[in-house]
């Protein structure tokens, strides 16, 4: 895959071309304030037997509380349409934050709320990419512009696996 060759799908690409995309896996995004999105490059296994899979575990678990909070994350990929736009965020968004662009790609593998299901996707021979947009001032603005003009192309939906 070229870093910056176009997911499948072209709703609301355009939205996109001031950001600079690669593969999720080997993303390096710098260490400042922005904008950041995931998209669908590839899709590979159904969403559904996806979905389906990964609910089985989280109940699997034998844990009540675990298994709540992770169905609640794994059901965001029912969400999963014909869009390759399935994340949109930001960072730095707080006065006094020192979130970074990179701090929140490494939060991917620890705390973020969409890790869940960008894992089960991952693992289910999807190829995602992660692109990201430097903004120094007010990313936080930014980021709901870019929903706002997501949300005018799609009905008044947020992507997939955005809850807010």
């Amino acid at each position: 895959m070229r870093e910056n060759s176009p997911p499948a799908g072209d709703c609301c690409n355009g939205l996109f071309d001031a950001f600079e995309f690669t593969r999720f896996q080997d993303a390096e995004p710098p260490k400042r304030k922005g904008v950041y999105v995931i998209r669908i490059h590839r899709r590979g296994t159904p969403v559904e037997e996806v979905h389906d899979k990964a609910i089985a575990l989280a109940e699997s678990i034998g844990w009540d509380v675990a298994g709540r909070f992770l169905c609640s994350r794994f059901d965001r990929l029912s969400k999963i349409g014909d869009c390759p736009t399935i994340y949109i965020g930001s960072a730095g968004t707080y006065a006094g934050s020192k979130n970074t662009l990179k701090g929140r790609y490494l939060e991917l593998a620890t705390r973020h709320t969409a890790k869940y299901p960008i894992w089960a996707l991952l693992s289910s021979g999807w190829e995602l990419q992660y692109g990201w947009m430097v903004v120094d001032e007010n990313p936080g603005a930014a980021e709901e512009t870019l929903k706002g003009q997501y949300r005018k192309a799609h009905g008044g939906d947020l992507p997939a696996l955005v809850n807010r």
